[in-house]
């Protein structure tokens, strides 16, 4: 059984051109997984999702605005509530007279 040269010399270069494609394919594959590149993709991913939160947001805001005003004064509120808290306890409050206010009287006496 002889094999025709022809046949082999066309295998042979069907064969460095996959080895060709491979070798391509795999530096493609290895620029990609570099960590400067997966962190500059990981970054492009995070901004466009934050760009599309805020988006979605806006137009949230835009068709409902008292709803969303609602929601921000609940938020602040809530937020703010030992604040409040602090504010309205004292006003139910006596001052000590020795660390309360002090009498200010005409200047050069005390």
């Amino acid at each position: 059984m002889s094999e025709n040269p022809h046949d082999v010399d066309a295998a042979r270069a069907r064969i460095a051109a996959a080895r060709a494609r491979l070798f391509g394919t795999l530096g493609q594959v290895q620029e990609r997984l570099r960590p400067a590149n997966l962190a500059q993709d990981a970054v492009e991913t995070a901004a466009q999702g934050v760009a599309t939160v805020a988006r979605k947001g806006a137009e949230a805001v835009r068709s409902r605005p008292l709803a969303a005003a609602g929601i921000a004064a609940t938020i602040g509120l809530v937020m703010a509530r030992g604040w409040i808290g602090d504010i309205l306890s004292r006003r139910h409050e006596t001052r000590d007279p020795a660390t309360g206010l002090k009498h200010k009287g005409k200047k050069g006496s005390s």
